[in-house]
């Protein structure tokens, strides 16, 4: 499979998107993704920088609403400059861990 360590969506999953959900996650959140993610049995693409806001966290336009009916995330992206840009690992994703 190659060294997980060279610079692309799957070193990105294995170390920014673990490292994101050990800091951020809930304990209820830790325990269902993480040994699923660093098991590989799925791949996230790490989708945070914007078109017009670059690294700019502060800057993001997208929004993640819940729809509490349906129990799934509604991602909007108002705006072009909003538009996720660059999400590493996304030629090979299943998930994605979408800052909004």
């Amino acid at each position: 499979m190659g060294d997980y360590f060279e610079h692309s969506g799957i070193f990105l999953h294995f170390t920014m998107m673990l490292s994101y959900i050990k800091s951020q996650g809930t304990s209820e959140q830790q325990s269902y993704w993480l040994g699923k993610a660093a098991e590989g049995n799925f791949i996230a693409a790490y989708a945070q920088t914007e078109l017009g806001h670059g690294s700019n966290v502060r800057g993001l336009e997208t929004t993640a609403t819940l729809d509490v009916k349906t129990q799934e995330w509604e991602i909007h992206s108002p705006t072009l400059t909003s538009m996720k840009f660059w999400p590493t690992g996304m030629y090979a994703c299943t998930h994605a861990l979408v800052f909004a």
